[in-house]
């Protein structure tokens, strides 16, 4: 078992820190249900987003932190 630290931003304004405990072959559409983080993606340290299925077991590192952001973020102005 692996202890994680999700860090949600965009949620109501504020940043919430959640320790999540995962178990071999958890994706990340579990982490996201069980959180009930739904609209949100889980980003990778190194730039990007995690896929849905990804295995999060195996992507990650035991005191991680990884944050969870809204997937349906817009930028710019509007027209």
């Amino acid at each position: 078992m692996k202890e994680i630290i999700i860090a949600v931003a965009g949620s109501e304004g504020k940043r919430e820190y959640k320790d999540v405990k995962l178990l071999p072959a958890t994706k990340v559409r579990d982490v996201l249900a069980k959180l009930k983080l739904e609209g949100f993606q889980l980003m990778k340290p190194e730039g990007g987003a995690f896929a849905f299925n990804d295995d999060l077991y195996q992507a990650v590192e035991k005191g991680q932190k990884i944050f969870a952001a809204k997937a349906d973020v817009e930028a710019g102005l509007a027209a």
